[in-house]
């Protein structure tokens, strides 16, 4: 059953229903996964570092999958690719402007950025050297299945390195007791997983359908459309965090996201389907993403505890810039 109609503004309705569906079960997958972490005396720093990130991750995961078993190569590199650059560029910017000075801790800076930005580097540098059979038959630069084992491995040494430092810290409990039993949490967290699975459908069915009809390229629309939808969820941790003065889980929350963006679906879907980049376009926001990355390392190296209003806005004009390039041919036809 596909999730799309001949009515293109019917498909708009279907697009936004599906956001909020997987918006709304990410949101209740992390709560009751957050509480059964509670319950089980998990430190709060590892929940954060791990269970957070991993958690709002989980709209580009079921998209990027559920796309990876349609084939739609270009979908996956360009939802995740372009949620990474909207997760720093956008709103992380959009945090820091709001915050005007954004504050964070050494081990962000020393540990967890490079280790981003080493692995933007090691992603691109698998599309290099690997070839994968594209969409016309020719190969293209891409990701593999041992890509994929490789990017995953990685996943699981990050997450032990996670653990054995957030070890090391026993937060203390401030919010209030739960009431609720574990097996009651159990079932919001398969709802919620249900809700993922649904919206994602709805969302890559219209996506793909929308793109074949106005002749836009499927690279370009999950990118920038796509990628900000699943990026919601990073959204509301971010702004949450900045109001709530927890300023190391609202950073923390978008540079672990990244991380396990590549290192988690990257690698899951490479296993399913090889990724290839089909297009000029996707091949450039992959480098775009890497000077990103390189940009909010050279901003936090700058005062090395705190990003300044200054810098978010250079990150939002970067992320205009960003999807000005990828809508130019668009606007061409719009203005020329």
């Amino acid at each position: 059953m596909e999730f799309c109609c001949e009515n293109i503004w019917l498909n708009i309705v279907i697009f936004a229903v599906g956001t909020w569906i997987l918006v709304k079960g990410s949101d209740i997958f992390i709560d009751s996964a957050a509480a059964l972490a509670r319950l089980w005396h998990v430190s709060e720093l590892v929940i954060g570092l791990t269970l957070v990130s991993i958690g709002t991750s989980l709209p580009e995961l079921a998209t990027s999958l559920y796309a990876s078993f349609c084939g739609e190569s270009d979908f996956i590199v360009g939802n995740i690719v372009g949620s990474n650059i909207a997760n720093i560029a956008l709103i992380l910017g959009i945090g820091i402007v709001g915050a005007g000075r954004l504050q964070f801790s050494r081990p962000i800076l020393t540990r967890d950025v490079p280790l981003m930005l080493g692995i933007f580097l090691v992603t691109l540098l698998l599309f290099e050297v690997t070839s994968v059979p594209g969409k016309n038959g020719s190969m293209i630069p891409g990701i593999n299945w041992i890509g994929g084992v490789i990017l995953l491995i990685g996943c699981i040494l990050y997450i032990l390195l996670l653990l054995k430092n957030g070890a090391v810290e026993d937060e203390q409990e401030d919010t209030e007791p739960d009431t609720r039993k574990p097996w009651v949490h159990f079932l919001l967290v398969i709802a919620g997983l249900v809700m993922v699975i649904a919206g994602s459908k709805a969302m890559v069915d219209t996506v793909i359908y929308g793109a074949e009809q106005l002749k836009i390229d499927t690279m370009i629309i999950s990118a920038t459309v796509v990628a900000f939808g699943t990026s919601v969820p990073e959204l509301a941790v971010t702004v949450t965090g900045i109001l709530k003065k927890r300023y190391d889980i609202a950073v923390g929350n978008i540079v672990g996201s990244c991380i396990f963006n590549i290192l988690l679906i990257f690698g899951a879907c490479a296993l399913v389907s090889p990724l290839g980049i089909n297009s000029f376009t996707g091949y450039i926001n992959g480098y775009i993403m890497l000077v990103t990355g390189a940009l909010l390392i050279g901003f936090m190296a700058i005062r090395k505890k705190e990003l300044l209003r200054w810098q978010g806005i250079c990150f939002l004009i970067f992320y205009l810039i960003f999807v000005g390039f990828n809508f130019r041919d668009v606007f061409c036809k719009i203005f020329g």
